[in-house]
């Protein structure tokens, strides 16, 4: 005869069942101190972590953690292992009760997020792994400087905050992706912005793309940084002791200083005529590249037919935004190329209105405007604030093609097909 069972509550029997595992748990919950264990290679030659004096591995079965205080009593780490391996989330801190790092492992390899932390627990580091191997985001951070971790604490004591209770957030350094341990994709790096209110795009530094394979592909871009200052260089390379800020004012101041001090050197001094030179300079002080000289005497506008304007300008920045542009926007419009034989020549050359820079003799030696977008002149009132390219390599499956330089005197070199070709151009180009 069948005798019905008496079964518990399943509710009941879930919640005993869960207490009486947090009990067990807690109880094989093993704690030992670094002292106390040593690493044995296996057969496979893979480090096993063992109690010292016991033939059975560090958290046989059952996950048992390593950890570590400072002698203040300050949490140092704590580490999980199950069957010697390191398994689950860990975290180092720093003697102060900040987060040093922090990740997970599983069966001994890494997996998941990894973020290392500065002294001010700023993210130094965030790395994505899988089964052991970089998989997914990869970013790089500026760590805090001496200084801003003394304002911090210095914050911190004025407000009566602890360590950790006040956010820092620092500044992205590098970004890009990883696929099985190869970077893949775009990747960007970007330069410190030294307290300035900067885009990311403003901050960019570097910039290219890898393929598949983990191989640098396409075009490879690295940047001069944002101008900070002008100065005035003279023909002996002595740099004038006047900072001019990046604005269209000290632009002009720039300009006035150049055209007056070439004036004052006499040509004994200056035999082979070389001017003085208006230099965009970094925080540093290092030289970017010329966006003036002293050589240009006249401004004049130059038409579609390449003759010029017969009106003409002083060399001054305000000469350039308020008359040369105005005159050069009146020639454009009066510049009716529908009835022209030669409007196809225009379209594929790119003919354009331009302001020009002449020298002494009438010679075209600097664009400062192109009515034509598409060409490669900065204008002068954009030379300040335009990202320029430093470097541009060509790739092709990991190995490059073409290299060009621009460099800081303003000329380029381009090195192509193990061809050298070194040419000076005018200042900006």
């Amino acid at each position: 005869m069948f005798h019905p069972v008496n079964y518990p509550n399943r509710k009941v029997q879930s919640v005993l069942s869960f207490i009486l595992c947090m009990f067990l748990f807690s109880c094989s919950d093993k704690k030992l101190h670094p002292d106390d264990v040593e690493y044995r290679k296996d057969e496979n030659g893979t480090e096993v972590l063992y109690q010292i004096g016991d033939d059975e591995n560090f958290g046989k079965d059952k996950r048992a953690f390593i950890v570590d205080s400072y002698p203040n009593g300050y949490d140092h780490f704590k580490i999980g292992f199950v069957n010697g391996l390191k398994d689950g989330n860990f975290t180092f801190w720093q003697d102060n009760g900040l987060k040093l790092l922090t990740g997970s492992f599983v069966k001994g390899k890494r997996n998941g997020l990894f973020s290392a932390y500065g002294k001010t627990e700023e993210l130094v580091y965030q790395k994505e792994y899988l089964k052991g191997e970089l998989d997914g985001i990869f970013k790089l951070y500026y760590p805090s400087s001496p200084s801003d971790v003394i304002r911090y604490f210095e914050k911190l004591k004025e407000e009566g905050k602890d360590p950790g209770e006040l956010g820092v957030v620092n500044h992205l350094r590098l970004e890009a992706n990883f696929v099985n341990g190869n970077p893949v994709g775009p990747y960007r790096n970007y330069y410190h912005p030294r307290g300035k209110t900067l885009s990311m795009d403003e901050l960019l530094k570097e910039e290219g793309s890898f393929d598949q394979n983990g191989l640098l592909n396409d075009k490879q871009y690295s940047f001069y940084p944002q101008t900070h200052a002008l100065v005035v260089n003279m023909p002996d390379n002595k740099r004038l002791d006047t900072i001019h800020p990046a604005s269209s004012d000290g632009f002009s101041r720039a300009m006035d200083e150049a055209a007056k001090e070439i004036l004052e050197i006499p040509s004994y001094r200056n035999p082979d005529n070389a001017p003085a030179l208006v230099f965009a300079i970094d925080e540093r002080g290092n030289e970017i590249v010329p966006i003036w000289s002293s050589h240009i005497t006249k401004i004049a506008v130059r038409k579609m037919d390449g003759y010029l304007v017969e009106q003409t300008f002083d060399p001054t920045y305000e000469a350039f935004v308020f008359d040369a542009k105005n005159l050069a926007e009146e020639t454009l419009l009066a510049s009716d190329t529908s009835l022209d034989p030669n409007l196809s020549t225009y379209d594929r050359e790119g003919t354009a209105i331009e302001i020009v820079g002449l020298d002494q003799a009438g010679t075209i030696i600097d664009i400062l405007w192109s009515s034509n977008p598409s060409s490669n002149v900065i204008a002068l009132d954009e030379r300040i604030d335009h990202r320029r390219t430093k470097l541009l390599r060509n790739w092709n499956e990991g190995s490059a093609s073409e290299a060009r330089w621009l460099l800081s005197n303003g000329s380029r070199i381009t090195i192509k097909d193990g061809s050298n070709q070194s040419a000076s151009l005018p200042f900006i180009r």
